[in-house]
């Protein structure tokens, strides 16, 4: 599993509704996963977050999906351009473990 995640900043008077419909795709990118999630700072609603989980068996079919989605990612990522002022993080990242914190059971059950 891989994780996508970008840190964006809207550019001034853009709305989040902006980002959504420039954001969002044509066409499904042709493998599963989960998400993805956005989601606005607390502290700034210009900054956002998007988090996509990536259900890919290793770095050479992410590449080969990244190859193949170029043209089609490139047309997005240039609306998304007309909306966001910047990109602090631009990130793509190997799963190691994931972990339940909700309950001290949890929390016990799953110590490494």
């Amino acid at each position: 599993m891989f994780i996508a995640v970008f840190a964006r900043r809207l550019r001034e008077g853009k709305t989040y509704e902006d980002f959504l419909d420039a954001w969002y795709p044509d066409k499904g990118f042709g493998f599963d996963g989960r998400g993805p999630i956005t989601a606005r700072s607390l502290t700034d609603e210009r900054e956002l977050l998007t988090i996509g989980f990536v259900d890919l068996p290793d770095r050479e079919s992410v590449d080969e999906a990244m190859a193949r989605l170029a043209e089609q990612e490139s047309v997005r990522h240039d609306r998304i351009d007309e909306v966001i002022e910047s990109t602090s993080l631009r990130a793509l990242y190997e799963q190691l473990d994931e972990f339940d914190f909700s309950t001290d059971e949890s929390v016990e059950r799953g110590r490494p």
